[in-house]
């Protein structure tokens, strides 16, 4: 593998070391989350260079995407030499790169982040940390237990600065130990160029498209696994009155280890034909397009990756109280309920499926909350000025 290109002739620009083990084309909410900086960060004069794991050898070592490099580095994507043919590869590439970078910024913790933080120190590279989810799967839970574990809490508390999605996120940061002058509150973004309201045509053209016949449409977009909690919603679905659900349609997109319980609860009686499993897909777009809502049953997030598309494609967004909803409430823009309360949920999801004006107004507010929090260029501005001061700080300039 050559070595990354470098840009010499610019000291002006910033330099930037994506480290994600796990990127495209796996699809999930860091991934997505790291892919849009990654393209965002580009759009706007970085220089950005991601490394990530070759897990299969059909994957191309290294791929130009939206103005960005990745570079994917060898593992033995097997058990007992996964972890650490990856943490070989990429210890080897930022020994003999790292210097290249002014800032290195991971986007999963664990053991690829506290390799980080120990060769940054050694090669005098800053380094951000962005927590990517929060509670059960945060990152006081991640680190584990005994003396590995204590290491890994000890590495974790040293990063030069973290990223925090939500007050959530930001608050388990403090707990967990990193300093507060460390921790930065940025969300997610999304490019509303990519994601944005349908008008009534566009509607219907995106379900044509989709297959799909019904009068509304309710959708959930993400992993079928116990913390999204979709069975939950299915019986939120089956607890919405029956006149109210007449014509309308619960789609799930996405894919996970409770696949089958979810497959076998649609095919009960009271929820055939009003339940459509799509599976995982690459048209994500498209299912926003064709919604009327959006709904969130979780009993945990980090801040959702779909929750901020379906603000920016102007669904009113029905959610739990997980991470983010906080925004919803704020601008009106949904309607929130307690975690785990799905009697709530499904007489939320009834309360708007039953008036058109009310899904309207909320879908206006949606797409101001997205305008005025999770645009793409709002957050590349963010963390590019984040890396600026990373950089001074490394240089010394602010000594």
């Amino acid at each position: 593998m050559g070595a990354p290109r470098m840009n010499a002739g610019s000291s002006r620009q910033l330099s930037v070391l994506m480290l994600s083990p796990q990127y495209r084309p796996i699809v999930g909410g860091y991934e997505r989350a790291a892919e849009r900086l990654s393209g965002a960060l580009a759009d706007v004069g970085l220089r950005v260079v991601v490394i990530a794991e070759r897990r299969d050898r059909a994957w191309p070592a290294m791929e130009r995407i939206d103005g960005y490099e990745v570079q994917r580095l060898f593992c033995l994507y097997r058990r007992h030499l996964h972890a650490i043919t990856s943490l070989l590869s990429f210890a080897g590439f930022l020994l003999r790169h790292g210097r290249a970078f002014d800032v290195w910024h991971v986007h999963q913790y664990g053991y690829h982040a506290a390799l980080a933080v120990v060769l940054g120190k050694l090669l005098h590279r800053p380094v951000a940390l962005k927590l990517t989810n929060s509670a059960a799967m945060g990152i006081e839970k991640a680190m584990g237990s005994g003396i590995a574990g204590g290491i890994l809490r000890f590495l974790h508390r040293q990063v030069s600065a973290c990223i925090a999605i939500s007050d959530e996120t930001r608050a388990e940061a403090i707990r967990f130990g990193i300093p507060d002058a460390r921790i930065h509150l940025i969300p997610n973004g999304v490019d509303g160029r990519q994601f944005y309201p349908a008008s009534l045509e566009q509607r219907a053209a995106a379900r044509s498209a989709l297959g799909l016949d019904c009068e509304r449409l309710v959708l959930y977009v993400g992993r079928l696994s116990p913390e999204k909690n979709p069975r939950g919603l299915l019986d939120a679905w089956t607890g919405v009155d029956t006149q109210a659900r007449d014509g309308a349609l619960l789609v799930l997109v996405g894919d996970g280890p409770d696949w089958d319980q979810v497959h076998a609860r649609a095919k009960t009686p009271s929820l055939v034909g009003a339940v459509y499993l799509a599976g995982k897909r690459t048209d994500v777009m498209t299912w926003y397009q064709a919604a009327d809502l959006y709904v969130i049953s979780s009993y945990n997030e980090g801040l959702s990756n779909a929750m901020i598309e379906a603000l920016a494609s102007g669904l009113p967004v029905i959610a739990t109280s997980v991470s983010g909803a906080e925004h919803i409430v704020a601008a009106d823009a949904g309607i929130v309920v307690p975690i785990g309360d799905m009697v709530a949920l499904a007489g939320a999801i009834q309360n708007l499926l039953v008036s058109a004006e009310k899904r309207s107004r909320l879908g206006l507010n949606a797409r101001r909350v997205f305008e005025e929090h999770f645009s793409a260029a709002m957050v590349a501005g963010q963390i590019n000025s984040l890396y600026r001061l990373l950089r001074r700080q490394s240089q010394g300039e602010d000594k």
